[in-house]
């Protein structure tokens, strides 16, 4: 049980201080998608530790969007981002 409470206050530290870092809207700032993927790690094994399947599903999400984030600002122009661009436009 310890392990969950490890997992759960990694996750919320490393969510707090992506979204600040995020919110900061420095050069630096993009390290706050690496942040928040970690965040994102720590949940989804909180969520599935404990079977909660919606807070499973939003971090899913999360993570996704996170990955998403990693890519737009290490890699501006990537594949994925001209595929969204075009099929949303």
């Amino acid at each position: 049980m310890r392990l969950a409470v490890d997992v759960e206050s990694a996750g919320a530290t490393f969510g707090i201080a992506g979204a600040m870092l995020l919110a900061l809207a420095i050069p630096q700032s993009r390290w706050a998608w690496c942040l928040l993927l970690g965040s994102n790690l720590c949940w989804l094994v909180f969520a599935h530790r404990h079977k909660y399947r919606k807070l499973l599903r939003q971090t899913l999400v999360f993570t996704a969007s996170s990955l998403l984030g990693i890519l737009n600002s290490f890699l501006p122009g990537n594949p994925v981002q001209a595929w969204l661009t075009a099929l949303l436009s």
